[in-house]
């Protein structure tokens, strides 16, 4: 998702058009057509780890069924984060997808009605604020036979709270995902700034460019009058060079 819902920015935000592509391909849908019906997903969180997070949203929206993926995909890719334990909820609430260390569960996408009881039985998750991230650079392997092929993602973090962290991050990895910009086997190389800066970003915000990347540009917590880059997303090139 690029904007925070299907509202059109101010034109004369600098990251409109970049904001406008992708709301564009939201409402396009993964394969055009009438839109099915809404989805949604849950993430049961025990403990946030970010490579461990971004490691395991890639690899759940890897196995999402096909038919379902559209339908989450138009949804905006529309996730709640609930505060649990995985192991004490999956007698009562299976989940499709875990983490190794289980400190991370994820549920659907499936109908909101059918996640309700889940977040009815647990309280959303929070964490502190601002969000605590490695300081250097990150390497996550997404699950699969290695393809030699390296993603680059940077995030921002200046003023994100965790449970913001985990829509930025959760938006940008699965979106990738569902459009095939991140592939089995390939390798997540991850940087956290404070800011992202338009003008680092000239060539992938181009809107001639919208498909072959993806962002995370949605109204800033602190000035929501005016568009903010939380996350961009480039496949970029294979480890051996070629």
């Amino acid at each position: 998702m690029s904007t925070a819902a299907n509202t059109r920015p101010l034109a004369t935000d600098p990251l409109a058009p970049a904001a406008l592509a992708r709301l564009d391909a939201v409402q396009r849908g993964l394969r055009g057509g009438p839109a099915p019906p809404g989805l949604s997903v849950a993430v049961v969180v025990a403990d946030l780890d970010p490579a461990a997070f971004l490691g395991g949203a890639a690899d759940f929206a890897l196995a999402i069924p096909e038919v379902l993926r559209d339908g989450w995909y138009r949804a905006f890719t529309r996730t709640v984060f609930l505060a649990g334990r995985p192991a004490s909820v999956a007698p009562r609430h299976p989940y499709r997808h875990a983490t190794p260390t289980a400190d991370l569960a994820w549920y659907g996408p499936a109908p909101r009605r059918e996640l309700a009881p889940l977040s009815r039985l647990l309280r959303a998750f929070r964490g502190p604020a601002p969000v605590e991230v490695p300081a250097g650079p990150l390497t996550v392997p997404v699950t699969g036979r290695p393809t030699g092929r390296v993603v680059d993602v940077s995030l921002a973090t200046a003023g994100v709270s965790t449970g913001a962290y985990l829509v930025h991050v959760h938006h940008l990895i699965s979106e990738a995902v569902l459009r095939g910009l991140v592939r089995p086997g390939d390798t997540l190389s991850v940087a956290h700034a404070d800011t992202l800066d338009v003008t680092d970003f000239p060539a992938v915000l181009d809107p001639a460019r919208a498909a072959s990347v993806q962002t995370r540009i949605t109204p800033g917590d602190t000035d929501p009058d005016r568009l903010r880059l939380y996350g961009v997303l480039t496949p970029t090139r294979d480890e051996g060079g070629r």
